[in-house]
């Protein structure tokens, strides 16, 4: 431990211990900063030192998820990154009253997707090989200045074909392994494909209910969580209206409907119920989603059902906490269109894999061209509702209003493809 010194209010009271840790301890803090993505919360790095003691203070970070690898490094091209001053980390200790300091050096952590890494490599090359030495002989020679400037001008502007020509297998070798690491349209597609935020799809489905993997939108160990029988031994809906957590006349009359059945299709109710769940979850803002205790309670759902809605439509804010310790999460719009995706895919599947794009908006209080694009995001294609369906088919009389189409999921499913003018 090094040195330690004391510091106390000008009124005498408390004192805190100032102490510098100058140990050489395996583990130890690193500052970071990250050029694009960021890792999430929960996420481990593994921190190498050089063992060239002219390097001792060089350090490298590395991290990797399922689909990136995250690699940080306090220099580059053989220099420190940041030599304008150091960083201290302090940690205080409450039961002692002591801040201790110590050393972090400061590294830049960049991502690489790992499907797209090269895994050939390029040989650098050595750029001082590559500088056309000036030949200015002549212009020394003689002649005035400004011949000798116009001479060295034509000069630098020559090209040394020798040169290029000893060069041109090495850029033909460096073009070619850098072409050949490219993702072709079929790779951007693959990857567009994986990272769409839909449940598991299958593109070789024939029949409309086999294109989703109900089991990955509502697994059976969540949902065996979701108690149905205040809804089976209910003698009227009033019984079991105050244990649905929105006021969503489509959520209402499908559970209406599969309790009339003489044999009711539970596995259909959980999934309305599920259905209920999300549409409650939209609504909740930043702030609220702090409290996950009040919005489990606000969901109606039991602790287990509400834990794998915020770990499947939350993210997490890298650095921050709640109060309680628990890491602070947020709906970027990522995990939004996540989640309004799988709220149009249950909605499909509680309606013969036909959707009405006003009833998707009234339910959400989204406008209705945003609830067209998300069930274009799941594979719908929109077709055109005559009126004397649209009266029979959709319950919000306000919606009944707006709408002339309805929303179809037909087998084998085509997602939209990506537009490459899009956002120009």
């Amino acid at each position: 431990m090094g040195s330690k010194r004391k510091s106390m209010g000008e009124d005498g009271g408390k004192k805190v211990s100032i102490s510098i840790d100058s140990s050489k301890a395996v583990v130890q803090p690193v500052v970071a900063s990250f050029a694009a993505a960021v890792p999430p919360m929960a996420s481990s790095f593994s921190t190498y030192k050089s063992v060239d003691k002219n390097k001792s203070n060089d350090c490298i970070v590395v991290s990797e998820t399922e689909k990136i690898e995250y690699v940080g490094q306090t220099f580059e091209d053989n220099k420190p990154l940041f030599t304008g001053c150091k960083y201290l980390v302090g940690v205080y200790d409450k039961k002692t009253d002591t801040v201790t300091f110590r050393k972090a050096p400061y590294v830049r952590v960049n991502s690489a997707i790992k499907s797209l890494k090269d895994s050939t490599g390029v040989v650098e090359r050595n750029m001082s090989n590559r500088i056309i030495q000036a030949r200015n002989e002549l212009g020394e020679a003689f002649g005035n200045k400004k011949r000798k400037a116009q001479i060295r001008a034509e000069e630098r502007n020559k090209i040394n074909m020798d040169t290029v020509k000893g060069d041109m297998s090495i850029i033909e070798t460096s073009i070619g392994l850098r072409t050949s690491s490219m993702p072709t349209a079929e790779d951007l597609k693959s990857v567009e494909d994986a990272n769409r935020p839909v449940p598991k799809y299958d593109l070789e489905a024939t029949k409309p209910e086999d294109i989703y993997d109900m089991d990955d939108v509502l697994p059976m160990a969540i949902a065996s969580h979701i108690n149905v029988t205040p809804f089976t031994k209910a003698t009227d809906t009033d019984e079991y209206r105050q244990n649905v957590p929105v006021r969503s006349l489509f959520v209402l009359k499908k559970i209406e409907l599969t309790l009339e059945q003489k044999k009711p299709d539970i596995n259909m109710l959980r999934r309305v119920l599920y259905l209920s769940y999300l549409m409650k979850f939209f609504t909740f803002g930043s702030s609220a989603l702090k409290n996950r205790d009040k919005c489990a309670g606000l969901l109606m759902c039991a602790p287990e059902v509400s834990d794998q809605i915020f770990e499947k439509f939350t993210e997490c804010v890298a650095g921050s906490v709640n109060p309680d310790g628990s890491p602070v999460v947020t709906r970027t719009p990522a995990s939004e269109s996540k989640l309004v995706c799988h709220i149009a895919v249950l909605m499909l599947a509680a309606n013969s894999w036909v959707v009405y794009p006003m009833e998707l908006s009234a339910d959400l209080g989204i406008p209705a061209k945003r609830a067209e694009k998300f069930l274009f995001s799941v594979g719908c294609k929109l077709e055109a509702a005559s009126a004397d369906e649209i009266a029979a088919c959709v319950l919000n009389k306000r919606s009944r209003a707006g709408s002339s189409k309805k929303a179809v999921l037909k087998a084998p499913i085509e997602f939209p493809k990506h537009s490459a003018h899009r956002g120009r």
